[in-house]
């Protein structure tokens, strides 16, 4: 089962019941501030953050395309760390989709993420 939990700029969140077991999957690295979902063009960004989690990116995607998964083991928090930033989404425990909005350009022909 999907539920759509909301979106924060370009990003749509989706708490899941489980990862995709087919996929091909690596795991990201966490900043200082938590993991980077999203990077802001203005250098805010959106960022899952809390003591219990990890985040995999989905390896096996359409170009342009970008698909990252939560793992939250205790409460977490989806946030922006801009001057005025976008509401965050508290997260519980479980396990959550990020897809990043993305646009065709069809005079370059390719797929390429939304600007925030």
């Amino acid at each position: 089962m999907k539920q759509v939990i909301g979106h924060q700029g370009e990003i749509r969140i989706v708490k899941i019941d489980a990862l995709p077991a087919d996929m091909q999957a690596e795991a990201t690295d966490k900043g200082q501030k938590g993991f980077i979902i999203s990077h802001s063009e203005n250098g805010n960004h959106h960022l899952l953050v809390g003591d219990n989690v990890a985040v995999i990116e989905r390896q096996d995607v359409p170009s342009g395309m970008q698909i990252l998964y939560g793992i939250v083991s205790g409460d977490a928090e989806l946030v922006q760390d801009a001057a005025t930033p976008h509401d965050g989404f508290s997260l519980p425990e479980g396990f959550y989709e990020f897809r990043i909005s993305r646009e065709y350009d069809p005079f370059a022909q390719q797929a390429r993420r939304v600007a925030d």
